[in-house]
């Protein structure tokens, strides 16, 4: 059963549901990713959804816009593309057997222009990456005020009844898209048979129950209120600490965990969860993994280099303790990476992965050079015409006074000059030299470092397709975790509406961290009857020991390029991240 019908069912059962969503009122985000098919020009669109579920989207969201509580909406009569007249509209609502939902309030949230040029100021002005070049702070700017969202993915499930409450902190959005199972199949199927979207899709999100739903609550009135003018929030106020003390821990499935929920809300002065990823990756004396759709917050890379050089500069020995390793799964494609080749680039060559983006790495490294050849050049002409103007003057004294310091102040200029002559020839020469186009990794000190992406395991051989990482996670040490939907981007950490949420028990983070492992390094369907008991690559990729992890996922990073290349099936998910295109993009 879709959410929408099931919502719908809920609602005749007399449960009320609140739906907030983010709709972009300039219709510009809509043309990327619909986040409200059937409810905007862009579902007129050609997308991966059949005939059958346009025609439920369309209507779900006509009959949810009679009860729409948007503060200031003057759309209830419209629909998607354009006005009903009233003859229609009274057609319409005879046709159908329940004209508005029961109990189901539809409401949207954007941003205003005013926060949207405060965005724009901010996002130029402020914030944690100060290394961006003048031209990326532009493009960083206008492309946050043209799309911002709110990108908050959570949901709230009796509340009200504190005893049965029960509540999801996600990664995933609520799309038809974002569903697929752990084995990431090859085969596209019918959205009622299995994974609907043009690729698999790897994601994670979270279920909670306890006093941590207090401010779950929290969040969404407050959203709530803010998207339609209502006083949600005041309402259950007078209730709140009688809840929160009657929220218990649901032991029959969750383990009990101290968690805390944080957020980005521009709006509201938070950034919490900037403060978190850098506080965390800093108290790392093992390993961290980072699963996100995006990986390009260069702060983020350089918090950890610093943690790395702290550490061997005081002391620790690699030899006896061990070198910090960095793992990273991401995406490498232009739907993962399109909109920020350039930081994603600054982020990898942070941490000496340039190698991984040879083409954007060529172009900006020759850029650097350019610059800096540039700079010296003109430098040189500068001492050249100093030169030429000390031997103009010691030219004139000579004709009026022949002296032998006048002829050496001569003679040093012309010394001068021919260096500088010299100098800006070599600078000429250099400047016309072909980029240097191969790219090596760089070893950072006490710091191993996997850059990776995932395809479908049993991909056939020759025809690999990725999996589209939307996860937005984080481990470290195997202890602290955060997930929810937060990406490893300025956009996440400064300027969209987000919400995480963390935790520090070993008890959850160390199994999740294997089962992960293990779905991205297991082997292929093809690869299984290759596999010996003698083979420990595969369980050695999962397992406890860190540097033995790094070292399999090395071998099996290795062993699918030399797949690829023979044009055969993967050996496992688990690929190494390489990006060959020389376009660079600046918007995030």
């Amino acid at each position: 059963m879709p959410i929408g019908e099931l919502l719908e069912a809920k609602g005749k059962q007399g449960v009320k549901v609140r739906l907030l969503v983010w709709s972009d009122s300039l219709n510009v985000a809509q043309f990327s990713e619909n986040m409200t098919p059937g409810n905007n020009p862009a579902s007129y669109l050609s997308d991966t959804r059949n005939s059958t579920q346009r025609e439920l989207d369309q209507l779900w969201y006509w009959r949810a816009n009679l009860n729409n509580a948007t503060k200031g909406w003057a759309g209830k009569w419209l629909m998607p593309g354009g006005a009903m007249d009233e003859i229609a509209k009274a057609i319409r609502n005879h046709a159908l057997r329940d004209k508005a939902m029961t109990n189901v309030e539809f409401a949207t949230r954007d941003f205003t222009l005013r926060q949207r040029a405060e965005i724009a100021w901010r996002t130029r002005t402020q914030g944690k990456d100060t290394e961006r070049s003048a031209f990326t702070k532009d493009a960083n700017a206008a492309a946050m005020a043209a799309e911002p969202s709110h990108h908050q993915k959570m949901v709230l499930i009796d509340y009200e009844t504190p005893v049965q409450a029960i509540g999801f902190v996600m990664g995933h959005n609520t799309l038809d898209a974002y569903w697929d199972r752990d084995d990431h199949g090859y085969m596209r199927m019918h959205p009622q048979m299995g994974r609907n979207d043009k690729h698999p899709r790897q994601d994670i999100s979270s279920r909670v129950t306890g006093p941590i739903l207090h401010y779950l609550n929290e969040n969404f009135c407050q959203a709530w209120d803010d998207a339609t003018g209502q006083s949600l929030d005041a309402a259950r106020k007078g209730l709140a600490d009688e809840y929160k003390c009657q929220l218990k821990l649901r032991r029959d499935f969750d383990t009990p965990v101290m968690a805390q929920l944080l957020r980005t809300q521009s709006q509201k002065g938070k950034r919490d969860i900037e403060r978190m990823y850098l506080q965390a990756v800093n108290n790392t004396t093992k390993f961290v993994y980072i699963e996100n759709q995006y990986f390009r917050f260069p702060p983020l890379a350089e918090k950890i280099k610093e943690a790395a050089k702290v550490q061997f500069g005081e002391g620790r020995d690699q030899g006896k303790h061990g070198a910090l390793h960095l793992f990273v799964v991401t995406n490498a494609n232009d739907d993962g990476i399109g909109m920020g080749t350039v930081n994603t680039y600054r982020m990898l060559e942070a941490l000496g992965r340039a190698d991984t983006m040879p083409g954007v790495a060529t172009l900006e490294r020759e850029d650097a050079r350019q610059a800096s050849l540039s700079q010296q050049r003109a430098q040189a002409m500068d001492q050249q015409n100093q030169a030429n103007q000390v031997i103009e003057d010691a030219n004139a004294f000579l004709k009026t006074e022949d002296t032998a310091s006048t002829r050496q102040w001569r003679a040093d200029a012309e010394q001068k000059l021919k260096q500088a002559t010299a100098k800006r020839a070599e600078l000429e020469a250099e400047i016309k030299k072909e980029p240097q186009k191969t790219i090596q990794a760089m070893k950072i000190d006490g710091l191993n470092v996997h850059i990776c992406t995932l395809v479908a395991p049993d991909s056939p051989p020759g025809k690999w397709d990725y999996v589209y990482v939307h996860a937005k996670l984080m481990i470290v040490d195997d202890v602290f975790m955060t997930l929810g939907s937060a990406n490893v981007n300025t956009r996440s950490m400064q300027v969209d509406s987000e919400l995480n949420i963390c935790h520090e028990h070993a008890g959850v983070t160390a199994p999740l961290r294997k089962k992960l492992w293990g779905i991205h390094s297991r082997p292929s369907p093809s690869e299984r009857p290759k596999v010996s008991a003698k083979n420990r690559v595969y369980a050695m990729a999962v397992g406890d020991d860190i540097a033995e992890a790094f070292d399999a996922w090395g071998q099996i990073i290795v062993q699918n390029v030399q797949n690829q290349n023979k044009n055969l099936a993967p050996c496992a998910s688990l690929v190494g991240f390489m990006r060959t295109s020389e376009k660079r993009s600046y918007l995030d």
